[in-house]
């Protein structure tokens, strides 16, 4: 049965609920994706005043199709 946790110096926390006992040997493997808390004012998202466009006429034609192209310069689709 696997069990989650998290490394915290170099020790492993289990979440609650893991019952293991002392000197059982064990096989950590790490997730790819680390969980981590979201950097909110990273995303340029939530600041729209910095990259919309003031006014509608401004705005390129395939903002909404292309908005990740524009709010994160990723390749336009």
């Amino acid at each position: 049965m696997p069990y989650k946790g998290i490394v915290k110096g170099n020790v492993v926390l289990l979440r609650e609920g893991a019952e293991l006992f002392d000197g059982m040997r064990v096989l950590v493997t790490p997730e790819e994706e680390v969980e981590t808390e979201p950097n909110f004012d990273a995303d340029p998202f939530l600041h729209v005043e910095e990259w919309a466009p003031i006014s509608p006429e401004d705005a390129p034609r395939d903002l909404a199709h292309q908005h990740d192209h524009y709010l994160y310069g990723m390749e336009k689709k």
